[in-house]
């Protein structure tokens, strides 16, 4: 098995582990209010989510990041929840690139995002360095949880975050339509 298959297919079987009762492997459902900086999840023996797409994000002849959508159906739904976003990123991107980055496409999206939520982003999300992953795990409610390296790093509340965040990706307006369309599951 490929070495990015096996980091897809764990990262999947991570997001089912965030998943509500019904979903979930073991008897009891994992709630956001468990999650702490020194949480990191066993993801053996966990059904996964259904892949919808990959993608990878390329600028000029460099691989930026592998991204992947996943939801318990394998079918695609805007702003529909629960779903998986997975970055495994290919090259080092220190976090205050990766927020201008999000605030750039929010504004070249004209998507009203909060100062408190590049506040957050701010003081959860790491520099990044080839093979490291960050997830982002909409739950059932819309509550963004993001995980570094299996590693829950924190949460957005503000349900209004995630389809602002994952627009960046999947909106009909993003940057990149034949990735976003890879993502979706469409041909591209």
């Amino acid at each position: 098995m490929s070495s990015m298959y096996k980091n897809t297919t764990r990262l999947a079987l991570f997001c089912l582990m965030m998943l509500p009762t019904q979903y979930a492997y073991s008897g009891q459902a994992l709630s956001h209010q468990r999650f702490n900086t020194s949480t990191v999840i066993d993801m053996t023996q966990v059904p996964t989510f259904k892949l919808i797409g990959t993608a990878t994000m390329k600028w000029l002849w460099f691989d930026i990041y592998q991204a992947t959508v996943l939801t318990p159906t394998g079918t695609y739904e805007p702003n529909q929840w629960p779903l998986s976003l997975n970055l495994l990123y290919k090259k080092s991107i220190t976090a205050e690139q990766l927020i201008q980055s999000t605030i750039d496409e929010w504004e070249r999206q004209s998507i009203d995002y909060k100062a408190q939520w590049v506040s957050k982003l701010g003081d959860i999300w790491p520099d990044v360095a080839p093979q490291d992953e960050i997830i982002l795990y909409v739950d059932e409610v819309g509550i963004s949880h993001f995980f570094y390296n299996s590693k829950f790093i924190g949460a957005l509340k503000d349900p209004l975050f995630s389809p602002a965040f994952t627009a960046i990706w999947l909106s009909d307006n993003t940057l990149k339509p034949a990735l976003r369309n890879q993502l979706i599951g469409l041909k591209p």
